[in-house]
């Protein structure tokens, strides 16, 4: 029995539309983390303040 929340991921849909990406991209952003919302968005944060 998992009694553990279950934790929020992209589709590569939203994943593409939220950032901006292409799809060669955003698959390999999910396979890096396995699709976990706040992982990636972490990751993309920290992308885009070094961009600028």
């Amino acid at each position: 029995m998992n009694l553990a929340p279950s934790v929020p991921k992209y589709t590569l849909e939203q994943l593409q539309e939220t950032y901006e990406l292409s799809i060669p991209r955003a698959v390999q952003i999910l396979e890096k983390f396995g699709g976990e919302r706040r992982r990636i968005d972490k990751f993309m944060r920290r992308c885009m303040q070094s961009s600028r």
